[in-house]
């Protein structure tokens, strides 16, 4: 069985999912549209990183990797400077690097990501890896890097997209760890069973395992892996104890003061309201009230001008509009072709709210670090912008510190709220629940050639987005007659 990247990231996540994934991959779910999404955006920053190198040399593709690795020797032994996917095989161990490229000393092996920084406890394992196996293969791997995407980077212009990380110094000092685990993981993989790993944070970093499903099917309620900010050195004697839900854990345990109070108001179902605070809160609001959200779209290879990567590009709004005497109005934008939302947004945005009245959000960072952007980009506008980020009113620090119920879970979002204050109101009859998959939805609308298809993907954008507004209407509602 070949030990490839990809299985000693998983073994580096949890061990039982690289026996999981070698003998019962059919457990594992499916990538959902977000995680497909990701391996778009991946793959483009890939061919553009290529294009640093005009005279690379692609190594063709055959079904079995194994095959490719003579293809790699023969590219070499003919004097190809710069490779594209050249793979190696030597023993169980095969690895395909994203770029090797020549130089006086030996061969700089450079592993391309598409995120805008060098994330030591994901990235060194998977480039150490390939070194290893490299210089197992008999290569002179004098150099390597990460090549990512520059932060500073500003569309139209891509001339300066990527910036490269040395990473050398921190791969040699982790080649004797790869060692140990490859040897590690031939033992697991020779087990007729998968080891007996227990659930944990680490089912979720650095990134959802496929088989979190499976793991943790059966497991209902607040855990130990739910206490805020609980270290590895804490939770390792409650999982050796057994214990795994927050009642069972004993009153000795060796948690801070705010973890045993997170502890006790979730097992006695707690339920905290100071209405006053509350009431001298809402009473800074002026009407008229604009309850409001935006979606936006994070490209990884910025598409509009002066935007970075990722940088968070509205396409869509929805407001809904309380008057002092309670009358409630909703209006909304969504952007439906393949141009620059922002100034047909910002303008639509301008005609809909006043410059009078508070603009009601949950978690008020996101939509005033999007106001400000359309600032930026539209100074014409930038005075009127700005005094709308500076009107925003948030409710969520409501749920932070002045109402807190045991039925919100471990979280404040907007989402464990809503069933508990509202719960006539429910995303889970949307065909778009939340964010992400109103991302993916977007791109796929902007693409859709068929009317009726796009029509109908226009509206589960709406309805998404409109519920949002709604919801914090509702919870409004509910603050002000408490």
């Amino acid at each position: 069985m070949l030990l490839t990247k990809t299985a000693y990231l998983a073994y580096r996540q949890c061990p039982k999912q690289l026996w999981l994934d070698a003998y019962q991959p059919e457990l594992a779910a499916p990538p959902d549209p977000t995680a497909q999404r990701r391996l778009r955006a991946g793959q483009e920053v890939d061919r553009l990183a290529r294009g640093q190198f005009p005279n690379g040399r692609s190594i063709p593709y055959h079904p079995q990797p194994e095959d490719i690795a003579p293809l790699t020797r023969q590219a070499i032994a003919e004097g190809a400077e710069t490779l594209f996917q050249a793979t190696f095989h030597v023993d169980d161990l095969l690895v395909k690097v994203d770029i090797l490229t020549q130089t006086a000393a030996g061969w700089h092996l450079i592993e391309v990501k598409s995120s805008t920084q060098y994330k030591e406890a994901e990235h060194l394992p998977d480039i150490a890896f390939q070194v290893y196996v490299l210089r197992q293969a008999g290569l002179t791997v004098t150099q390597a890097s990460l090549m990512h995407l520059n932060s500073d980077c500003l569309a139209p212009d891509l001339s300066n997209l990527f910036a490269l990380t040395d990473v050398m110094e921190a791969v040699d000092a982790f080649l004797p760890t790869v060692a140990a685990d490859t040897a590690v993981m031939r033992q697991l993989l020779a087990q007729p069973t998968p080891p007996n790993q227990s659930i944990g944070r680490h089912c979720t970093r650095p990134h959802a395992c496929p088989f979190y499903d499976h793991c943790w099917q059966g497991v209902a309620g607040l855990t130990i892996y739910d206490i805020p900010r609980l270290n590895a050195q804490k939770e390792r004697p409650l999982q050796e104890a057994g214990v795994l839900y927050l009642a069972d854990i004993p009153p000795d345990a060796p948690l801070t003061a705010t973890q045993h109070a997170f502890v006790a108001f979730h097992v006695a179902q707690q339920i905290e309201i100071d209405r006053v605070a509350i009431q001298q809160a809402v009473a800074e609001l002026q009407f008229p009230l604009y309850f409001f959200d935006f979606e936006t779209i994070d490209h990884a290879i910025p598409a509009f001008d002066g935007c970075k990567p990722y940088q968070q590009v509205p396409f869509q709004y929805s407001c809904h509009i309380v008057a002092e005497d309670g009358t409630m109005t909703h209006c909304d934008y969504l952007h439906t072709d393949g141009g620059d939302p922002r100034r047909p947004l910002a303008e639509t945005l301008l005609n809909h709210i006043g410059e009078t009245g508070s603009l009601i959000a949950y978690n008020i960072s996101f939509e005033r670090g999007v106001l400000r952007h359309l600032a930026d980009h539209l100074p014409e506008y930038a005075e009127r912008l700005h005094n709308m980020a500076n009107r925003l009113w948030d409710q969520l620090p409501i749920f932070r510190q002045h109402y807190r119920d045991y039925r919100f879970g471990k979280s404040n979002s907007l989402k464990s709220v809503l069933p508990v204050i509202a719960p006539h109101l429910s995303y889970a009859m949307l065909d778009v629940s939340n964010g992400t998959q109103a991302q993916v939805v977007w791109e796929a609308m902007i693409g859709e050639g068929d009317t009726a298809v796009k029509q109908q993907m226009i509206q589960q954008l709406r309805d998404y987005c409109h519920l949002d507004t709604l919801a914090m209407v509702e919870i409004h509602n509910r603050l002000v007659c408490l």
